[in-house]
């Protein structure tokens, strides 16, 4: 036997149980914890009541929610019952103490009131003035900036045209400088042509001639440019000084706006300053009867707590005690289903 190969494994060796099988343990498993449920009684005993206390504790927190929700509806009709007896002037010996300071607490609120209308009267004024002041405000601006609109486009126009007088005048100077130069050029062509021994007489004093002429053109534009230009200067100065006049003008009407903008933006600020002063003294005093009022609401639940063990007062408050009973016996119930759930 060759010691160098593996020795081979026996047979059914690789093989595992069959899936079936496992099932089958599986269910005799279950089975077997089945039969010993089904005999031990202490056990199915401590199971149910593990159960039930477990349902019981879900139940009771249920009970709870919904006694505290009825305890809380409760409150809220001593409350509406307190405020229907305060608005009626329902009046009896056991509940003078609690309409004693409930009067105490409405005349600090007249007064917050009194107070709060004042501040509201004067913040109205305020608004109102400030408004008048931003009228006058822009129509003064409106009023300058009108009069100074035909100086501003006087402006515009003495601008352009101080543009277009300067472009003339560069253009008239640069072409005078170049109509110089070529009658200089054809003057020297002229004596170059008088000069030159090389031409014939019956050419000469033709092309002398040409020559001439056309100097005699250049010379007659030189003139004109030289007359323009004095003419262009002299509107250009013009124009400096027409502008720099309604410039001035302009400026005028400027400052002018400036200070009208610099006066009431003090005047605005002041004022609206003292009208978010004011705002915030109304805002003050709104917090204040809300806060009182607050305060009231426990008094009118003592009030309505009072009436209802008493069952005092007139006829209108009898729909109150109906539903004020109905809620007892809700609660009642209640408690009741949870002592038995203990």
């Amino acid at each position: 036997m060759n010691p160098t190969l593996p020795a081979q494994a026996p047979a059914g060796a690789a093989e595992g149980l069959p899936y079936w099988l496992l099932w089958v343990l599986l269910c005799v498993i279950l089975l077997l914890v089945a039969f010993i449920f089904l005999r031990d009684k202490d056990l199915r005993r401590r199971v149910s009541s593990f159960l039930s206390g477990a349902r019981r504790h879900m139940l009771r927190l249920r009970l709870q929610v919904k006694l505290k929700k009825e305890k809380g509806r409760k409150a809220a009709l001593w409350r509406e019952l307190g405020k229907l007896a305060w608005s009626e002037d329902v009046r009896a010996t056991c509940i003078e103490g609690e309409c004693a300071k409930l009067a105490g607490l409405e005349e600090e609120i007249g007064r917050h009131q009194k107070t709060w209308h004042e501040v509201y009267a004067r913040v109205e004024v305020l608004g109102r003035e400030h408004d008048a002041a931003l009228k006058r405000y822009r129509a003064l601006v409106a009023e300058q900036e009108e009069a100074r609109r035909p100086h501003q486009e006087e402006v515009l126009a003495l601008a352009n045209r101080k543009k277009e007088i300067l472009e003339a005048l560069e253009s008239s100077l640069r072409e005078a400088e170049t109509v110089g130069a070529q009658l200089k050029s054809v003057e020297a062509d002229a004596r170059e042509i008088a000069a030159n021994p090389r031409l014939a007489e019956s050419d000469r004093p033709a092309r002398l001639d040409r020559t001439r002429e056309k100097a005699a053109g250049l010379a007659r534009r030189l003139e004109s440019l030289n007359a323009e230009t004095p003419l262009l200067q002299d509107e250009r100065y013009r124009l400096d000084r027409r502008l720099e006049e309604v410039e001035g003008r302009v400026r005028v009407f400027n400052e002018a706006i400036a200070r009208i903008e610099q006066e009431f933006r003090d005047r605005l600020q002041a004022r609206e300053k003292e009208i978010r002063e004011w705002q915030k003294a109304k805002q003050r005093t709104q917090d204040k009867i809300v806060d009182v009022k607050r305060l009231m609401e426990p008094l009118f639940e003592n009030v309505g707590r009072i009436l209802d063990e008493a069952r005092v007062g007139p006829e209108d408050l009898a729909v109150l005690y109906f539903q004020i009973d109905g809620v007892n016996r809700t609660i009642a119930d209640l408690e009741t289903r949870l002592e038995h759930l203990k």
